[in-house]
């Protein structure tokens, strides 16, 4: 797919199609690198995007024991 570069500010972009944006799973932000003479985006990855369903749902585990010393 060629795409053409356009003028922004002092700088030159591109604009993405709708359905490649989508397909790419890009949001706000995207990673960019350059590899040889190519430049590629890719999807920031959500690393801590599920902390908090997994601390929620390991509260609501019973505790390996309830009374006492551990026993080693």
């Amino acid at each position: 797919m060629k795409v053409k570069l356009v003028k922004i500010g002092n700088s030159m972009g591109i604009r993405l199609p709708k359905n490649v944006i989508q397909a790419c799973g890009f949001q706000k932000e995207v990673n960019l690198n350059m590899q040889g003479g190519s430049v590629i985006l890719t999807a920031p990855q959500q690393t801590r995007a599920a902390w908090f369903e997994l601390f929620r749902d390991s509260v609501r585990q019973k505790p390996i024991r309830e009374r006492g010393e551990w026993e080693w």
